[in-house]
């Protein structure tokens, strides 16, 4: 009888621990922190989103010390395939609250613009990327996407 009490205790500790770290994984896999720097680069080049989750939230943190204005980062989500188009619209005669960038439907997500020591959180629906398609993220301040780009993996 002990042993069938000590076997039974057992389970039941396995199944609690198994349920409360699951959730703490999953929670994980639901979203990340994204740095960008005053030397013009985020600290990953490559995102990874798990399509079971409900919604990925992006946090994006700037941890240099200049002005939006001087070397403001936002994180924009794309399809590879239109980075040519989206980038050729950057200019800075769209403002800095637009990201620099006018309204496309190419661009499926994109933060607001930040300075030195500030962050922004950005929710990303992964229903909208699609299986088959490769999607990057840049940084849309005119010039940084050359060195402010990744990799998105679904």
């Amino acid at each position: 009888m002990k042993f069938y009490f000590k076997n039974i205790l057992m389970k039941i500790i396995l199944v609690v621990l198994t349920v409360f770290n699951f959730s703490y994984t999953y929670a994980e896999e639901c979203g990340l922190v994204v740095h960008g720097s005053d030397m013009m680069k985020f600290d990953t080049n490559e995102i990874h989103i798990n399509k079971n989750c409900e919604k990925f939230v992006v946090n994006l943190k700037h941890s240099g010390n200049l002005p939006v204005n001087a070397m403001g980062h936002n994180i924009v989500f794309l399809e590879s395939n239109n980075l040519q188009k989206v980038i050729s619209k950057i200019n800075m005669s769209h403002g800095i609250e637009n990201g620099f960038m006018p309204e496309m439907d190419e661009i499926l997500f994109k933060s607001k613009m930040i300075g030195g020591g500030e962050e922004t959180t950005l929710e990303l629906d992964p229903n909208v990327f699609i299986s088959g398609k490769e999607y990057i993220f840049i940084c849309s301040f005119p010039g940084h996407f050359a060195l402010m780009k990744g990799k998105l993996n679904i």
